[in-house]
């Protein structure tokens, strides 16, 4: 009797080769992405600072650009990117100092070869922003305007949105400590703020004479404040005191953010 060997089966390799291969071509296309994305932040900071400079806007440390969204290379390949981040800190405006400016740009549009190589045009359909301006600008702003015979010491500071004012104020020959919060309202031009102090108080009591002319010193006692003008057209549309300073928020449209 003749016994046959069964055929040893062979197992079917070429799936399992394929899925590697599948694998090992998306982590290289991640990585790529990955290295485009990184290599396209840095030119474009560079050009952010170059803009920055030719608009005589000083920066006290290069800026940082964060291109979002993935994957990256297929915005490169279209153009268009949804949004971009540029950081930048001790900005100089116009002899103004600001210590912190952050922009968000929309719907930003620029060729691949401008991007990577760091030539504009770069542009965005929107742009928001929101900037520190700080404390001792602010009440440098203030003394200048305020301070004269009867109203001096003037501090004025922030927290959590509320804006906190300390004067003196002379009334009949009697220095008054007055303490309180104000509202900081921007004006109409988008480029500067007015304060009202009538909501000023006086911890101790006074007679009704003293009152009625304190109330009319702080009916007619106010504040104007023109802030600094910040880069690529931004303007003001709401201010919120806080611990650093006024932080303000402004917008642009269809703006060149490297040429």
């Amino acid at each position: 009797m003749v016994v046959y060997a069964k055929p040893k089966r062979t197992r079917r390799k070429a799936p399992i080769v394929l899925l590697v291969l599948l694998i090992v071509l998306v982590l290289l296309l991640v990585a790529a992405d990955r290295v485009g994305h990184s290599v396209a932040d840095d030119k474009l900071a560079d050009q952010v600072a170059a803009q920055a400079q030719s608009k005589d806007v000083k920066l006290g440390v290069p800026p940082t650009a964060d291109i979002t969204g993935f994957p990256f290379l297929t915005q490169v390949a279209a153009g268009k990117y949804d949004k971009i981040l540029v950081h930048m800190r001790d900005v100089t405006v116009q002899s103004y100092a600001i210590p912190k400016l952050d922009i968000t740009a929309n719907g930003v549009h620029a060729k691949t070869s401008d991007v990577l190589n760091g030539n504009g045009p770069i542009t965005a359909d929107t742009v928001s922003g929101t900037a520190t301006v700080g404390w001792g600008y602010v009440n440098q702003a203030a003394k200048e305007q305020l301070e004269q015979d009867q109203v001096k010491d003037v501090q004025l500071s922030g927290h959590d949105g509320a804006l906190d004012v300390r004067m003196t104020v002379t009334v009949l020959g009697q220095d008054l400590q007055l303490a309180g919060t104000a509202k900081p309202t921007l004006n109409d031009d988008g480029k500067s703020l007015r304060v009202s102090f009538a909501g000023l108080h006086t911890t101790g009591k006074l007679p009704d004479a003293a009152k009625n002319i304190l109330d009319g010193v702080l009916q007619q006692l106010g504040l104007q404040i023109k802030l600094p003008t910040l880069p690529y057209g931004l303007k003001l549309t709401h201010v919120d005191p806080q611990s650093d300073g006024l932080l303000v928020t402004a917008t642009a449209e269809n703006v060149t953010l490297a040429e």
